[in-house]
């Protein structure tokens, strides 16, 4: 290496050592006002990015209380499963309700889509859910099918809680199917299921 080298190596280090003697020295000095703000706005840009998230989500279906989304009851009324139904596969539980498989298609998904204003690249945001689960003997119609956000507060995963719950009780028999229905539609719209209201019952 010439000397012309050796020297303009030797100014390019002490550059760089004065740089990070700068930053050691300004991260050193920093205080905890100063952490606790930065970390306020990372904190409020989660925040509002969670929030643009759950909005995209909700997209074109109607929001209702407690940030729940509610179906379209004149295109998704709920319907029960019955044995002349194609996807009847016998009766369950101390009742003997009718049973209906799950038989989604493709096509009954873009029916549903196109009615609730739903992109087909959106459609990993939600779980075409039964209105009525088959586990308390809901059937597979388009009746029966509504796409619910996977992104709400008590989203898909809350509804699927309760469908779980509701199944254990109507297997040991301590809960009929229309008593099951009736808390299916409640948690939806605990208001209208108190006051006899459209979501109350079918």
């Amino acid at each position: 290496m010439t000397k012309t080298n050796t020297g303009r190596a030797r100014v390019a280090l002490a550059a760089a050592g004065a740089a990070l003697l700068l930053t050691v020295s300004a991260f050193a000095q920093s205080t905890d006002a100063d952490f606790a703000a930065a970390l306020g706005r990372v904190s409020a840009q989660a925040a509002q990015s969670a929030a643009v998230q759950r909005r995209t989500a909700a997209v074109s279906v109607p929001e209702m209380l407690a940030a729940r989304v509610e179906p379209d009851l004149s295109f998704t009324p709920g319907h029960l499963c019955s044995a002349s139904d194609p996807n009847f596969d016998g009766y369950r539980y101390p009742e003997q309700i009718a049973h209906c498989r799950r038989n989604v298609t493709e096509q009954m998904k873009a029916t549903i889509a196109a009615h609730y204003g739903i992109a087909r690249s959106d459609w990993g945001n939600y779980e075409f859910d039964h209105l009525i689960p088959l586990a308390i003997g809901g059937d597979s119609s388009i009746d029966n099918l509504w796409p619910q956000p996977h992104g709400n507060p008590d989203g898909s995963q809350g509804k699927d809680r309760l469908e779980d719950q509701l199944y254990h009780e109507m297997v040991a028999g301590s809960v009929t199917q229309a008593a099951a229905v009736q808390q299916i539609f409640a948690w939806f719209n605990p208001a209208a299921a108190a006051s006899g209201g459209a979501l109350a019952a079918r």
